[in-house]
């Protein structure tokens, strides 16, 4: 199994969480964003990217969301390694560089912008694990229903729809090929840069065409079903919002909007520049970060109880 497979594909499970409504995981994934995006302080963004670990725990996927994340850890060395070098700001200079740089000037590590890069890749964290979860626990039918149900524009719902359907059978494909080539003789990690290059055309070419021939089996299903008719839909399955789902809902939203107030009230902002604030916390801060987390933490703790209920 490979990590794109892990990352981009729905797997069918028993567990609370793939039984919930779509709508609830979808309101989970707004306000782990809106906590995400809004909040500053580091402490506040670490329990956001935390409280997504409970959802990967209790649907059961959390082997496949700790292979996404090995992928994020290498991005989040990246933000900041390049946090260090273009942020040159901040009171605590840690070492000074002996040339300058065109639009940068002399490099400067900071304390600062270290802190700075590392605040900013637990953010992109977070975002990432929460859109991870999403793709892993929700079907694709399920999201394109919701979304229809939203009022969105149905054909561009279909198109982004099929395209999330695409990409990991262009990956299957695209393995498949590259084990024939293989099986063949040929090599795509050996010989020069412009040789590997040739070798990379015959996976590329092969590819383009089963992407093509696919379009064109899509779109005549498409035309045998009547696409476009101005009829009145109707689906298949319907998941229907039971108790626990309106309560669930209910939770994140007022968690979301207590999100809004937070910002309102300068409540979990953080200063980064010209010098660090520190990371102690009133004992209102606290209590306030426990409600968040605890609204957040609310999908896993329900999707336990969803699960017992239906055991």
């Amino acid at each position: 199994m490979s990590t794109m497979d892990v990352m981009l594909t729905y797997r069918p499970s028993e567990s609370g969480i793939h039984r919930l409504n779509p709508f609830v995981m979808l309101s989970w994934l707004f306000a782990v964003l809106m906590a995400a995006m809004v909040l500053q302080h580091p402490l506040w963004l670490a329990a956001v990217l935390l409280s997504t670990v409970g959802v990967a725990a209790a649907a059961g996927v959390i082997a496949q969301w700790r292979s996404v994340m090995r992928f994020v850890l290498w991005m989040a060395v990246a933000v900041v390694l390049i946090n260090a070098i273009v942020g040159t700001q901040g009171s605590h200079v840690l070492l000074t560089a002996g040339f300058r740089l065109p639009l940068v000037g002399t490099p400067r590590l900071t304390a600062e912008s270290l802190a700075f890069g590392g605040a900013m890749s637990i953010r992109l964290a977070a975002i990432i694990s929460s859109f991870t979860l999403i793709n892993l626990c929700v079907h694709p039918d399920d999201l394109m229903r919701a979304a229809i149900k939203l009022r969105l524009p149905y054909r561009s719902v279909l198109a982004t729809s099929l395209s999330f359907r695409f990409i990991p059978v262009l990956m299957q494909d695209a393995r498949t090929i590259m084990d024939v080539q293989r099986s063949r003789g040929l090599s795509f990690s050996s010989g020069g840069l412009a040789q590997r290059i040739r070798n990379r055309g015959a996976l590329i070419l092969p590819l383009l065409s089963n992407s093509l021939d696919r379009a064109v089996q899509v779109a005549e299903a498409m035309e045998a079903r009547a696409y476009g008719a101005p009829v009145q839909r109707t689906y298949y399955r319907d998941r229907r919002m039971s108790p626990l789902d309106r309560a669930l809902l209910v939770v994140l939203w007022c968690g979301a909007a207590f999100v809004l107030w937070l910002r309102t009230a300068g409540i979990g902002d953080y200063t980064f520049y010209p010098s660090l604030s520190t990371l102690s916390m009133t004992s209102s801060e606290w209590v306030a970060l426990l409600l968040l987390c605890a609204a957040l933490v609310a999908v896993p703790v329900g999707s336990l109880v969803s699960r017992y209920a239906h055991d």
